[in-house]
């Protein structure tokens, strides 16, 4: 009996991209795809995508077992937390009882939620991964595209220029919106700015409106092989992403920070972090 015949539609050529396919098959749709330019260029950018995907999250079996997943030392803990553990639950049950809201309290006591600036360093530093090794398409606008500025600053609901790092060796090459998140504590769409040197070394910029409580905060952490360095104010966040020693880092930042801020040197920190 003749099973069906082989069609090349998404499915087939998803499962091309994740080397699913037989030989054969495999054969039938690389003949396909050179008769089809279109089709060919968007496996190709799917095909970027899963390598992009995989260099920031490499195959569990390869990272080392975290210190603090040791079985030895969470039994540790757990025996050294228990009685201190019964001691705060038996004063928490207290105080919900005299406040008579048990469900709202235990949801203040023992829930906090991740700090809004973790989230949006996390999405500099994949958005910085994901575009910073395209060739064609490393922006969405060019940096003498008409209005590129007043389009993303609109977007972002926060007025914002291209900081000029020339002195720094850096050229602008343009920039792309990002979506921003949804939910109670979430931020809304982002910038990202990308800059290159002489090297052909890439800057990300991952900039956003300011977020509702307006605090300033400064972070410079190192993640997934990349350096981050972040600020917020009350007119803007900004994260800068680069593999850059932290001296320099630190000084684009205050490059950067003057001139989107609009702010003078005395308002720089540049220990925080």
């Amino acid at each position: 009996m003749t099973g069906a015949p082989f069609e090349i539609d998404t499915d087939a050529l998803h499962a091309y991209v994740d080397g699913q396919l037989p030989a054969e098959r495999r054969a039938a749709v690389e003949t396909w795809l050179a008769a089809h330019p279109d089709a060919a260029a968007l496996v190709a950018q799917w095909t970027r995508q899963n390598e992009a995907l995989g260099a920031l999250f490499p195959p569990v079996q390869q990272d080392p077992v975290p210190a603090r997943l040791n079985p030895q030392r969470i039994a540790e803990r757990v025996r050294t937390g228990r009685l201190e553990a019964l001691r705060n639950i038996a004063a928490v049950l207290v105080v919900v009882a005299v406040a008579g809201s048990l469900g709202w309290y235990l949801r203040g006591v023992f829930w906090q939620e991740e700090p809004v600036y973790e989230r949006l360093i996390d999405n500099a530093v994949i958005a910085h991964a994901l575009y910073v090794k395209e060739k064609t398409h490393a922006v969405e606008a060019a940096a003498d595209s008409p209005n590129l500025m007043r389009w993303l600053s609109n977007r972002i609901s926060s007025p914002i220029d291209a900081p000029d790092l020339a002195a720094q060796g850096y050229t602008f090459l343009g920039g792309r919106l990002l979506p921003g998140e949804a939910g109670e504590a979430a931020h809304g769409p982002a910038a990202q700015l990308m800059y290159e040197n002489a090297a052909a070394e890439r800057l990300t910029l991952y900039i956003t409106g300011p977020l509702p409580d307006k605090k300033e905060v400064w972070k410079l952490e190192s993640r997934r092989g990349v350096d981050a360095y972040y600020w917020a104010n009350d007119a803007v966040t900004c994260t800068i992403v680069a593999s850059l020693p932290e001296t320099d880092i630190r000084t684009l930042g205050k490059t950067i920070f003057e001139q989107l801020a609009r702010k003078a040197d005395s308002t720089w920190n540049p220990s925080a972090g």
